[in-house]
């Protein structure tokens, strides 16, 4: 699993266990697989059980910053604006959070995502 697969994974978690919410077996995998991406376990196979397409091989999940794939926000000058990104250095997950929204969350984890000012 890629950094950019678990990305997705991690932002599409809540609607997947919706999704799933009619199938018990379903759920068991979607848990497991959860679980594996916590430890850093293969988690390819679970993901493909469940009829997601995931890279070919598991890569080892290695701490990074993502602050390279941001796109710089504009606004008010004296607003702080930034990006929120993966608690854990994971995954390439990048969110703008926008007035009364949220503050957004990592739904592997259950950690908020981390805010970085623009410009660091």
């Amino acid at each position: 699993m890629t950094a950019e697969e678990l990305a997705r994974f991690c932002a599409e978690l809540p609607d997947l266990r919706a999704a799933l919410r009619g199938s018990p077996r379903q759920l068991a995998l979607l848990d497991q697989a959860e679980h594996a991406v916590r430890e850093g376990e293969p988690v390819a196979p679970l993901l493909r059980q469940l009829g997601i397409a995931v890279s070919s091989e598991d890569s080892p999940l290695t701490r990074r910053d993502a602050s390279a794939t941001r796109t710089p926000v504009r606004g008010n000058p004296h607003v702080v604006t930034g990006t929120y990104l993966c608690p854990r250095r994971t995954c390439l997950r990048a969110e703008v959070r926008r007035t009364g929204e949220g503050l957004p969350v990592c739904h592997v984890y259950g950690d908020a995502l981390r805010f970085v000012p623009d410009g660091r």
